[in-house]
C-alpha cells in the first residue's frame, strides 16, 4: 500500500488495529544522515517487548536515633500491571523515490488475545477526549468540581459509560495537562489576560507589581460593574485578607460592600504577596485609583498591625473602625474558661453593652467597668487594651456613622470570603482562580438580579392598613422593609421604652414645615431606616408615605438605575454590556444543546442534525489546518483547546514570572507585622502581640487546639479499627 505522506498510513494502521483488536504505539525511525528527512517508521503493536524489571532500591535510615540499629530498608513502590508480552505484530512504512510512503513490512500475527467489541471503550484508540468533554472539565472546574465527579456527571448526561467516549483517568489527565500548560507561564497569562480586558473595556481597571526578581507580588483588579457597584454602595467598605486560594499562598483581598438588598457585593480583588505596609499601602492606593479617588465614609478591617497604619497614611476623609465581629471572637482565647462558662452570664452581660446601639459613650463605659469589677478584670491586659480604643469598634461611639447595619451583624467580608472559597481551593493557578473568581462574581450578580426581580414584581404582605407601611413595600426592596416593619411594628410606645429597671427616654424632633424628623437613638444615621420613633410620630401626623428625605436611594427598588459615568464620561453600564468573544461562544454552545433536545424526538431529524454538524465539523478542520499550515506548519489540538477554553494564550516571551511562594500568618511561617511596622519607624500600640515570625508556625488557640487534638483521636480510631 502507498500513502501520500506519513500521517496517512500511521492513520490507516491505527484504524486496522482498533478494528482489529489492539493498539499500537510509534518505534524506531531512520532519517537521511545529511538532509534529515524522514526514511523509515515502525508502528508496533503495544504489547511489543517485554518490560525491564528493576531492581528493588535499598536505602538505610539515616533519622534513627542513636543506640538504634540502622536497619535497610526497601522502598515501597506502586503496584503495576504487565502489558507488553513480546508480541511480533508491527508494520513498516519507508519513504519512496515518488516522495510517498510504502509498507515495506507488515507482521500480521500476535502472541496474545486480541480485544472484543465489548473492550474497545476501554482501549487507547477507542477513546478520545473532545472539545465537550474538555470544556464540561473547566466550566465545573470553576464551581469547584473535579474531573473524576465531572465524569461521573458525563455518564448521566450521555446516558452510560459506554457512550462518554473517554475514561476517568482521560478527564484527571487533560485536568493535569491544562495545569502543565499553564505552568510556568501563569503569572503572564493572568497579567495579559487582564490588560486585554483593560483594552476591550475602557472602564475596566487593573494594576500589578513586579518585585527586583521580576515575580509578582501585587495585583487589583475592578470591572466595570463593580465600580459602578462602588459608585451607588460605596458609602462603607468591609475590607479583610483569605488565605489558602492559590498554589503561590498569596493573600486575596476582596473589598465587600452592601447592596440595596443588604446582600453583600464586592468592589474590587486583589492579590499580594506578603501582608506589610507597602503591600496594603499600594493596594488601597490602587483602589482608590479605580475608583476616581472617591473615599468610602467608613472602612471596617480587623485589627492587623500594618492594615491599621496603611489605612491612616492612605485614607483622609474615611472613619476607620474594627470588625467587632472579629473582636469578639477572640473572647474565649483571651479570657480564663472558667469565667466563660454559661453558669457564670459573663458573655451575655458583656455582649449586652458591646452590642447595644441606642446608648451613649458615658452609660457604655458604666456598664462596662460593672462586668469587669463583678468578674475581677480590671488588670485583664487585653480587656484593657479593648477598653482603651473602644472608640474603633464600640457603636455607642459612633452611632451617626453610616455602617448599614454591617457591625450589627457577622462579619460581611468573613461571609464574602466564604463565600469565594465555595469557588477556589489551595492548588490552582492565578489563570485558573481568575476564571472562578468570573464564576462567583457571576453567581453573586445573578443573584443580585434575582432579588431586584423579587422586590419589583413581588410585594411583601402588609400587616396593617396604613398607608405608609404600604408606601414603605412599594419603596423599599424586600429585605429592607422587614426591617421597616420590624422598626413599625415595635415603635407602639416610643416616649417610654422598659429596659429592665431603667426608663429609657428618647427624643423625636419633628418640623412640621418641612417634615424633617430627627431621633435621639439615630437609627437612620447609622442604617439609613427610619427608627420605629419616628414611624410612631408620622403615624401619630396620619402620614400616608414616608417623607421624601427619608427615602434613602440606595435601599430602593430603584437603586441600580442611576446612571453612573467615569472619569472619561463614558456610561459604566455600556462598557459592561459590550459583545466579547466569550459571550459568543456560550450562545454558539446554547443553540447547539437548544438543536439536540428539538431533534432528539424524531429519528429523522438526529439523523439530518448529525449530517449537517458533521458537515460543518469537516469544514472546520480543514480550515483549521490551513492555518496551522500557514503559521506553524503543525498543529497542536490540545493546546489550541486549552487556550480556547481558559481564554488566554500562552505568551511568546515571559517578562512576568509567577510569584514565589509567600509566608504569611495564614500559611505558617511569616515576618511579623510589627517588625516590618518597626522597620519603617512606625510605632504601634499593640500589647503583648506575638511576634510570630521567630517561630516556624503561627501560634494556634486554644479552640484550635482542640479540634486538632479531637481529630487526631478519630484518625486513630479509625487506625485501630482498620
Amino acid at each position: 500500500m502507498k500513502f501520500n505522506n506519513l500521517e496517512e498510513g500511521l492513520e490507516f494502521y491505527k484504524r486496522y488495529a482498533f478494528a482489529a483488536g489492539f493498539n499500537t504505539r510509534k518505534s524506531t525511525t531512520k532519517k537521511q544522515r545529511r538532509s534529515k528527512e524522514l526514511k523509515s517508521q515502525y508502528i508496533l503493536c503495544n504489547k511489543e517487548g517485554y518490560k525491564e524489571k528493576r531492581k528493588p532500591t535499598v536505602e538505610k535510615d539515616l533519622n534513627n536515633n542513636e543506640g538504634e540499629s540502622n536497619e535497610e530498608k526497601t522502598s515501597i513502590k506502586r503496584k503495576r500491571l504487565v502489558t507488553r508480552v513480546g508480541c511480533k505484530a508491527h508494520i513498516t512504512i519507508k519513504h519512496c523515490d515518488d516522495n510517498k510512503f510504502i509498507v515495506s513490512q507488515f507482521h500480521e500475527g500476535h502472541t496474545h488475545p486480541l480485544y472484543t467489541p465489548s473492550c474497545n471503550l476501554f482501549q487507547k484508540e477507542g477513546r478520545k477526549m473532545n472539545i465537550l468533554h474538555k470544556k464540561i472539565i473547566v466550566n465545573n472546574s470553576k464551581v469547584n468540581i473535579g474531573p473524576v465527579t465531572t465524569f461521573r456527571m458525563m455518564k448521566e448526561i450521555v446516558g452510560g459509560y459506554d457512550n462518554i467516549g473517554a475514561s476517568k483517568q482521560d478527564f484527571k489527565k487533560f485536568h493535569r495537562d491544562l495545569k502543565a500548560y499553564i505552568q510556568g507561564s501563569d503569572a503572564q497569562m493572568f497579567v495579559d489576560n487582564l490588560t486585554n480586558k483593560k483594552l476591550m473595556w475602557s472602564a475596566f481597571f487593573f494594576d500589578f507589581e513586579m518585585d527586583d526578581d521580576y515575580c509578582l507580588c501585587r495585583a487589583l483588579w475592578a470591572d466595570p460593574l463593580c465600580k459602578t457597584s462602588y459608585a451607588l454602595f460605596g458609602d462603607m467598605v468591609s475590607f479583610d485578607t483569605t488565605y489558602q486560594t492559590n498554589r503561590y499562598n498569596m493573600v486575596f483581598t476582596p473589598f465587600t460592600g452592601v447592596d440595596h438588598h443588604k446582600s453583600c457585593i464586592t468592589f474590587a480583588a486583589g492579590f499580594i504577596a506578603k501582608e506589610d505596609i507597602v503591600s496594603f499601602e499600594w493596594l488601597f492606593r490602587s483602589f482608590l485609583k479605580a475608583m476616581g479617588g472617591n473615599e468610602p465614609n467608613c472602612m471596617i478591617t480587623d485589627q492587623d498591625p500594618a492594615m491599621k497604619i496603611a489605612v491612616k497614611s492612605v485614607f483622609n476623609k474615611t472613619e476607620h473602625r474594627f470588625c467587632m465581629w472579629h473582636i469578639m471572637k477572640k473572647l474565649p482565647d483571651k479570657v480564663e474558661k472558667s469565667i466563660m462558662q454559661e453558669e457564670t452570664d459573663f458573655l451575655k452581660k458583656l455582649c449586652a453593652c458591646v452590642w447595644h446601639l441606642e446608648i451613649e459613650p458615658a452609660e457604655f463605659e458604666e456598664r462596662w467597668n460593672k462586668v469587669m469589677v463583678e468578674y475581677h478584670l480590671e488588670e485583664h491586659e487585653w480587656l484593657g487594651y479593648m477598653y482603651k480604643i473602644r472608640n474603633k469598634w464600640i457603636p455607642a461611639y459612633f452611632r451617626d456613622v453610616f455602617l448599614g447595619g454591617i457591625m450589627r451583624t457577622t462579619s460581611r467580608s468573613e461571609s464574602e470570603n466564604n463565600f469565594f472559597c465555595s469557588f477556589i481551593n489551595p492548588h490552582v493557578s492565578l489563570v485558573e482562580f481568575y476564571l472562578r473568581y468570573e464564576a462567583a462574581i457571576d453567581a453573586q450578580r445573578h443573584t443580585q438580579g434575582q432579588n431586584d426581580n423579587d422586590s419589583k414584581h413581588k410585594y411583601p404582605e402588609c400587616k396593617t392598613p396604613l398607608g405608609i407601611e404600604k408606601h414603605a413595600s412599594h419603596l423599599y426592596t424586600n429585605s429592607v422593609f422587614y426591617e421597616f416593619q420590624y422598626e413599625k411594628e415595635n415603635g407602639l410606645e416610643v416616649a417610654k421604652v422598659s429596659e429592665g429597671n431603667r426608663i429609657r427616654t428618647f427624643d423625636v424632633v419633628f418640623n412640621p414645615t418641612n417634615f424633617d424628623t430627627t431621633c435621639s437613638c439615630k437609627l437612620f444615621y447609622r442604617q439609613g431606616i427610619p427608627c420605629r420613633h419616628m414611624i410612631w410620630v408620622w403615624k401619630a401626623k396620619r402620614f400616608e408615605t414616608i417623607p421624601e428625605q427619608y427615602m434613602l436611594h440606595r435601599w430602593s427598588t430603584m437603586a441600580l438605575k442611576k446612571p453612573i459615568f467615569d472619569l472619561g464620561g463614558n456610561l459604566l453600564e455600556q462598557c459592561a454590556n459590550l459583545i466579547d468573544k466569550k459571550k459568543l461562544l456560550n450562545d454558539l454552545w446554547s443553540e447547539i444543546h437548544t438543536c439536540v433536545s428539538l431533534a432528539e424526538g424524531n429519528d429523522e431529524d438526529i439523523q439530518d442534525l448529525v449530517i449537517n454538524l458533521q458537515g460543518i465539523r469537516k469544514d472546520l478542520e480543514a480550515k483549521r489546518i490551513a492555518r496551522n499550515n500557514e503559521t506553524t506548519g503543525s498543529a497542536n489540538n490540545k493546546g489550541q483547546d486549552i487556550e480556547l477554553l481558559i481564554g488566554a494564550s500562552v505568551p511568546t516571551e515571559i517578562i512576568v514570572k509567577p510569584p514565589k511562594i509567600s509566608k504569611n500568618k495564614g500559611t505558617g511561617i511569616h515576618v511579623s507585622n510589627v517588625e516590618t511596622s518597626k522597620e519603617k519607624g512606625a510605632e504601634i500600640d499593640v500589647p503583648n502581640v506575638e511576634t510570630r515570625g521567630r517561630s516556624a508556625k503561627r501560634l494556634k488557640g486554644e479552640k484550635e487546639k482542640a479540634v486538632e487534638q479531637n481529630q487526631k483521636r478519630r484518625d486513630y480510631v479509625e487506625v485501630v479499627v482498620n
